[in-house]
């Protein structure tokens, strides 16, 4: 299902920025997508939710958070959803082979399954926009660790998933996802078409990010 993922947007998660790679890496690139198909199992899982934003408090669901960005990011939103995806964890065990016996081959492979896993994520977006009656639209994926937007949301986003059990994400104890290759986040969904168009990196506050784009 990835063999329309954009070689563009991998070159730009290994440096490339505004440049084509040689054509050893672009090679390489080739391989590891080829690789990414075989072992990929995508998964996601959604949830719909009630939305209530006051001053810098958001509530989801029941789930509350302090979040002055999110806040920002889901006004005007009376519902959201509460989302999780992953590649499985075949893309994992691929990740530590080449680990262990070809670094450059494992950037490439990190590259390569970074931006899979957003083009699934996106696909799942769609659907689930799709879905939606007439007149609705979604904005873009929040996720914790965006903003102030707290890591430790991770864990009453996916308990309420109930990803663990329906998709095989868990959380380590430093809140970081397994399967690696996984994303959380936040969709709200409003009547506002214009509020939507807000790229992934335009709604974080990290400016200094190396993979950020222009």
């Amino acid at each position: 299902m990835f063999e329309n993922l954009s070689r563009r947007e991998i070159w730009r998660y290994l440096g490339y920025k505004g440049c084509q790679p040689n054509e050893i890496v672009c090679r390489a690139v080739e391989e590891m997508i080829a690789q990414v198909e075989i072992v990929a199992a995508p998964r996601q899982v959604s949830r719909r939710v009630t939305c209530s934003v006051a001053d810098e408090m958001v509530e989801l669901g029941g789930c509350h958070v302090h979040s002055r960005s999110l806040a920002k990011h889901l006004r005007g939103c009376k519902e959201a959803f509460l989302f999780a995806a992953t590649l499985g964890t075949g893309v994992d065990r691929l990740l530590q082979r080449y680990n262990r016996l070809q670094v450059s081959r494992a950037a490439v492979l990190q590259a390569v399954s970074a931006a899979a896993v957003e083009e699934w994520c996106d696909l799942c977006q769609k659907q689930l926009e799709d879905g939606l009656v007439p007149g609705l639209y979604l904005r873009p994926r929040y996720s914790p660790g965006y903003g102030d937007l707290p890591l430790e949301f991770q864990r009453p986003l996916l308990e309420s998933l109930e990803a663990g059990k329906r998709i095989g994400i868990e959380l380590t104890d430093t809140l970081l996802m397994t399967p690696t290759k996984s994303v959380s986040a936040i969709i709200g969904i409003t009547s506002d078409q214009k509020s939507c168009t807000v790229h992934h990196c335009a709604a974080c506050s990290k400016v200094d990010c190396p993979f950020r784009k222009e």
